[in-house]
């Protein structure tokens, strides 16, 4: 009897514990990380008769949790991919939205200054018409001082992001830490943790949704590394990250590795290869491969339209007959020490373009060791690339200057093996871009020469105004060229400065035939029947220098051309029709327009977020399928635990009968012996 009761009893009991896991899976069905757990049982330890082994019932072997190692570290890489892509697409689609259309803001107030110069060269004495173009050139200087600022909020919106992260990171390895220790405490006693095990899950899962990271179970719990294999949990112990500003470019926050929490040392700082995957995967990629690039882009963009405009003023003359200055100011390259150069170094870097119509995009480092007798190497740290190196401290006589790179480079002071200075070409572009002079008649609308033919000629031939270029010289009375007629078409231009170049090219040739002036009686070839641009350069004089001009048609013997300073400035707008002309030229980058590269970066932005929302949603579509099939081995099913309740209440019912028998059996066995 007693056997029939024990038996019945363990059946009880059993059948206790399977409608009480059901229960917890049922109460548990929406706890996010929760494992559906299962009642395992097996038969108990049966007792020697002489008939054989019996049963002594059955008993419960543990309360296992359904959990594939497989799935969930797959569905946490897939998450960690998520997260850094959402974080990308989003900020990517706040910068697109900042830049707007490739036609409006930016290009707008581009078109708009220019047609106001277009303006001024129809009424170059107009006051009003000046002023009005200087106030489009405000407009534009106020639009990129906006995008500057626009793109410092966003570089702040970033790094108050990345403190955040690294706040939670912290959080989060302490607890797996902690749990780890808890969980080997709770081992001992030869089950397993199910509620434990499952906060470290949802803990790692939620950490690899900040950064990407590796786990490795061990005996002493999961230990959790970065894609570099810096640590950040093992075992009991966790290791802290913190933020602090980038060595190179301190407006950039880095992270770095601090090491055991309440540690003194010296952070050190993580690279972006450490740094992938999760939140902080994403923050990082943003910064490196869409805000740092649109930034320059548009700072290069703004350099090269001050540096064109500038140059073409300087070509002119004002409304009071001055050489023309600059009407844009734009601060040149940034160079910043690194924060871990030596604190004894005196060594300071400037640096200049070389072309500032056509500046560089890339960021460089100029790093110095005191190999060799001391070498400065210069590294484009965007492509990864050393663009050149030198044994020779740069100067102001003798400066440093790669090719390729577009810069001018010279130092002072000393340098200490390992020195580093970070050199940002149009970094400070947007916020430094300032129209440079509020008078009107600044604008150098007029051109410094006059060419023209002479009133007493006979012959069809016609001459430009004539153009000057860069360093050009122009003083009365200036030069009187007299045409000598030859044969046929032929002729003969003499009355140039003696010691200057003369350069003839005709039209459908990029090869001109040049000629050196003895003396002013020294001739040029003149053919009427394709007509000639002629270019007079090396004129030491200072008569007429850098000045060219265009002769079509026939000349008649003796016929003259003069070229003399113009006289006659404020009713002369060719500088300005030339200033208006840089809206079609392709001095810029890659032989673009400005309006054009301006539509290109506005464009390149919006094409990233439309990659990022693509490849966001193809991620998001595998998290999906993932999480799907995770929750099929490790999610509660409803039915399957009504199922069961109904199984577990049928084998209690059952139980309790085989005891209600053993109890009347028993009873029966009393009355046997009354």
């Amino acid at each position: 009897m007693s056997n029939i009761l024990s038996i019945g009893l363990s059946g009880l009991q059993a059948a206790q514990i399977g409608i009480a896991t059901a229960g917890e899976n049922i109460s548990n069905s929406s706890t996010t990380g929760y494992n559906v757990e299962n009642a395992v049982f097996k038969e108990a330890n049966g007792q020697y008769t002489g008939s054989g082994y019996m049963g002594g019932g059955v008993t419960t072997a543990t309360v296992q949790r359904a959990y594939s190692q497989y799935l969930t570290t797959s569905l946490n890489n897939a998450q960690s991919g998520n997260a850094a892509l959402t974080a990308s697409y989003t900020l990517a689609t706040q910068l697109s939205n900042l830049v707007g259309s490739p036609t409006s803001g930016i290009a707008t107030s581009i078109t708009n200054f220019f047609s106001g110069l277009q303006n001024v060269s129809n009424s170059p004495a107009s006051i009003a018409t000046r002023q009005t173009a200087l106030s489009d050139a405000q407009s534009l200087a106020d639009q990129i001082n906006a995008a500057g600022q626009q793109y410092d909020a966003m570089r702040q919106s970033v790094n108050t992001q990345l403190s955040n992260a690294v706040a939670q990171i912290n959080t989060y390895t302490q607890q797996i830490a902690q749990l780890n220790t808890q969980i080997s405490m709770a081992s001992s006693a030869g089950q397993p943790p199910n509620q434990l095990l499952d906060q470290r899950d949802l803990a790692i899962s939620n950490l690899s949704q900040l950064v990407g990271v590796q786990v490795v179970q061990n005996s002493g719990g999961d230990s959790v590394f970065l894609g570099n294999g810096q640590p950040l949990v093992v075992s009991g112990q966790n290791y802290n990250l913190t933020t602090q500003p980038s060595s190179s470019n301190p407006t950039e926050t880095t992270v770095a590795w601090q090491g055991l929490p309440g540690s003194t040392a010296k952070a050190e700082p993580l690279s972006n290869a450490a740094l992938q995957g999760g939140t902080v995967g994403g923050l990082v990629s943003f910064v490196q491969n869409t805000l740092d690039p649109a930034q320059a882009k548009l700072g290069a963009i703004a350099t090269s339209f001050a540096a064109q405009v500038n140059q073409q003023n300087a070509l002119g003359l004002t409304l009071g007959g001055q050489p023309g200055g600059a009407l844009f100011t734009v601060s040149g390259p940034v160079v910043t020490a690194n924060l871990n150069n030596n604190p004894g170094s005196t060594g300071a870097v400037t640096a200049t373009l070389t072309n500032a119509v056509s500046p560089p995009t890339d960021n460089y480092t100029l790093s110095y060791s005191s190999a060799a007798g001391g070498t400065w190497t210069l590294t484009d740290t965007t492509t990864n690339t050393v663009l050149g190196s030198t044994t020779t401290q740069p100067s102001t006589s003798s400066p440093f200057a790669p090719s390729g790179s577009g810069l001018s480079i010279t130092s002072t002071g000393t340098m200490t093996d390992g020195d580093s200075f970070a050199i940002r070409p149009t970094a400070g572009a947007l916020d430094s871009f300032a129209v440079a002079t509020g008078d009107p008649s600044a604008i150098a609308a007029a051109s410094p020469v006059l060419v023209a033919a002479g009133s007493t000629n006979t012959g069809t031939a016609t001459v430009t105004q004539g153009t000057v270029s860069a360093g050009y010289a122009v003083a009365a009375p200036g030069l009187q060229l007299s045409y000598a007629a030859g044969s046929g078409s032929s002729g003969t231009l003499s009355g140039f400065p003696a010691g200057a170049t003369v350069s003839v090219t005709v039209p459908g040739s990029s090869t001109p035939t040049t000629y050196t002036i003895a003396s002013s009686s020294t001739t040029i070839s003149y053919d009427s029947s394709t007509g000639a641009t002629i270019a007079i350069s090396g004129d030491a004089s200072g008569t007429a220098n850098n000045v060219s001009f265009t002769l079509t048609g026939a000349p008649a013997n003796g016929d003259t051309f003069s070229v003399a300073p113009n006289t006659s400035g404020s009713q002369d707008g060719r500088n300005a029709l030339a200033l208006a002309n840089l809206t079609s030229g392709t001095a810029f980058t890659d032989s673009q327009t400005l309006t054009n590269a301006y539509s290109n970066y506005v464009n390149t932005i919006g094409n990233t977020a439309s990659q990022l929302k693509a490849s966001s949603t193809s991620q998001q579509s595998l998290v999906t399928q993932l999480t799907s099939q995770q929750q099929s081995v490790q999610g509660v099913n409803l039915d399957e635990e009504a199922a069961k309740l109904l199984q577990y209440q049928q084998l209690y019912q059952a139980n309790s009968k085989v005891i209600q028998t053993a109890a009347s059996l028993f009873q029966t066995l009393l009355g046997a012996f009354q």
